[in-house]
Order: structure tokens, then sequence, then C-alpha cells
């Protein structure tokens, strides 16, 4: 079951943790990633966005571009983790996916959400956990794309650029062809 902090998402705020069990049967949280680095949340409802497994091989394609900014991606699918073990866990993806089989971080995170009906969202903190913007999306297309998504993690740095791994990281990752 999963445990999760009552508090709503919202922007400029410290992300409610929550503790879901990972595909290869660990316990993740994002309390784990607090001062140590940026963090990417994808949360996509493969039921109804099957195609949204593509969008997860896109961020495992460039996953060494996130590392280099010290940036970690958590995935959470609603789904039971037998079933999530099913349908991603021969892909190999270097970052956790996390099931949310109860739905409790889905009703949490995309509560708010502008978009009707939104298979998912992206959510990106600083390394202090501060939820600095959250996108969502009605199929794998409005999700946002990879340059984007690191716009947003640039932006991030040169807010604090004492905090992250340097404007020169990020020139040559910005620079990488995705």
């Amino acid at each position: 079951m999963a445990e999760i902090e009552a508090r709503k998402v919202q922007l400029h705020q410290i992300l409610p943790d929550f503790v879901l069990t990972s595909i290869d049967g660990k316990r993740e949280s994002i309390r784990a990633f607090k001062q140590k680095s940026n963090l990417v949340l994808i949360y996509l409802d493969l039921n109804k966005c099957p195609d949204c497994i593509d969008y997860l091989k896109e961020l495992a394609d460039n996953y060494h571009i996130y590392s280099g900014l010290e940036t970690r991606i958590l995935a959470v699918v609603p789904m039971s983790l037998s079933d999530l073990q099913s349908t991603v866990g021969n892909l190999g993806l270097p970052f956790p996916v996390l099931a949310d089989e109860q739905g409790q971080v889905g009703n949490k995170y995309l509560a708010d959400s502008p978009v009707p009906d939104p298979i998912g969202g992206v959510f990106i903190a600083d390394r202090w956990g501060e939820l600095r913007t959250m996108m969502y999306g009605r199929s794998k297309n409005d999700l946002p794309n990879q340059p984007s998504i690191l716009d947003w993690l640039s932006l991030i740095e040169t807010e604090c650029p004492e905090c992250g791994p340097g404007d020169e990281a990020f020139r040559k990752a910005m620079g990488e062809q995705i």
C-alpha cells in the first residue's frame, strides 16, 4: 500500500512525499533525492496510454544526460506491481518505475490538472524538492518533450548555479542530440 503525505501538490512548494514499490521490489521515496539531485517525476497511466511506454523509452535513451545534470527520474504508474513488471520489466529502464497500485499518488498529483482526464503528468523539482513546474497531457504527444524538460532543468541551474553541476555541464547536455 502506498504511503503518501496528505497535502496538496502546489507549485513552489515541497513535493508531497510517498513510498511505493518499484518493479525490482525496492521501496522508493522522493525523500531519498532531496538535497542530492533535481527530480523529474513522471506519472503515466499505461492502461489509458499504451504509447506512453515509448515516452519512458525516450527518457531512458537520454538518461545519461539527466544523470550528468545531477537529475534523477522516477516514473509512477497506476498498476499492480505484477502487471507493471510484465509491462515494463523487460525494458531495462535505468530509473525506478513504481507501482501506484491503489492510485493514491495519481489522485494527489493529478487532482488539480487543468487538462480534463489526463493520462499523466511531468513534475520537475529542484534538489530541495520544490516543485518548479507541472505539465499534464491527455496523450503521449501532449507531454513535454526532452528539450522542454531540459530547458526547465537549465532554468533551475541558472537560478542556483552553485547548487548544480555547473554551466559547462548544461552547455554540453543541451548541445547533445536528443
